[in-house]
């Protein structure tokens, strides 16, 4: 990988990893979601669920990625994913 390349993923991680502001995270709680570790990576997945909810067939197939790559951490299974509409819908 360039340097440049290095550069950027420890930058993002970094940005990722930054907990969020107190307006933030009370945004997410209202709008129903308690956090234990309110950080900016918590608020995109959030962020991308809420699309992917919406039916945006790219939020989908991200999600769909993200969990077959944690999926190769663990144990396999063969269960099928599933995306649940669970919460309220609101007006963006």
């Amino acid at each position: 990988m360039k340097q440049s390349d290095k550069l950027l993923k420890a930058t993002l991680k970094s940005l990722l990893n930054e907990r969020l502001s107190y307006a933030e995270e009370q945004s997410l709680k209202d709008e129903g979601f308690v956090l234990k570790k309110p950080t900016r990576k918590a608020a995109v997945m959030i962020a991308l669920y809420k699309k992917a909810a919406s039916g945006d067939l790219s939020a989908i197939k991200e999600l769909r990625s993200i969990v077959s790559d944690r999926a190769d951490d663990a144990p396999t299974s063969s269960g099928a994913v599933m995306i649940i509409d669970d919460f309220e819908h609101k007006a963006l």
